[in-house]
């Protein structure tokens, strides 16, 4: 019998407006707790897009250190031919980001346009088997018990092999902290012909793939986490 873990499963709506507090939201604006430099990416030298926020201490406590975790990629740099040349689902290339930060009790909200309208975020709770999704001598029955939605807590529902990666900084382990789909606006139709970019939304991870936050174990620094993302 497979040891079962706390999951929040995450059912995402366009807010109304944008979302000033430090609750989890996707897109928008960040709300950083103190000062930040904007990140840009070590390869272009781009700013990077803001993807989401999420709080380490509620519903599930990732953190006794930070209070928040905060996720930034490149919006990626093409070559003459089509190819990405910023390796933006490498965590150790320096074209994605994660920042940690303490509450300090005092918020500060950048003044910069938004590359994705602000995400509201509802939980559902859920256990799942602390497995190896990317294993399959695992039993079936198990591994459709992983979600492959957004959400954080769980385990990563790998789209190829596991690649639980080390802290980019002190080069210890990491567990796992959130899951993000790419998909934002809900299922894409069907027919390309319908889509509408003011209603469906999405990651750039890949063909529309899963996007993995991971914490440093040790919490060793502000910059002690790492994401990655794959598609099928």
């Amino acid at each position: 019998m497979a040891l079962e873990i706390d999951a929040y499963l995450c059912t995402l709506s366009r807010s109304p407006s944008p979302i000033q507090n430090l609750a989890l939201k996707i897109g928008g604006t960040p709300v950083f707790t103190h000062d930040q430099p904007w990140p840009v990416c070590k390869h272009c030298g781009v700013p990077m897009d803001f993807l989401a926020q999420i709080p380490l201490d509620s519903p599930l406590v990732f953190s006794s250190r930070y209070r928040m975790a905060y996720l930034f990629m490149c919006p990626g740099k093409f070559d003459s031919r089509g190819w990405l040349e910023c390796m933006t689902w490498d965590p150790k290339s320096g074209a994605n980001q994660v920042l940690l930060q303490g509450d300090t009790g005092s918020l500060v909200i950048p003044v910069r346009p938004p590359r994705y309208p602000d995400y509201a975020i509802i939980f559902h709770h859920a256990l799942e088997p602390l497995i190896d999704v990317s294993d399959f001598d695992n039993d079936d029955a198990l591994r459709e018990r992983v979600s492959m939605c957004t959400k954080l807590g769980g385990v990563p529902f790998w789209l190829q092999t596991s690649e639980t990666p080390a802290c980019p900084i002190c080069g210890g382990e990491t567990k796992f902290v959130a899951q993000f789909d790419a998909t934002l606006g809900g299922p894409l139709p069907a027919y390309t012909e319908l889509w509408r970019d003011d209603l469906y939304q999405f990651f750039d991870f890949g063909d529309v793939g899963l996007g993995y936050l991971f914490l440093c174990s040790a919490e060793c620094c502000p910059q002690g986490a790492a994401f990655l993302w794959q598609s099928t």
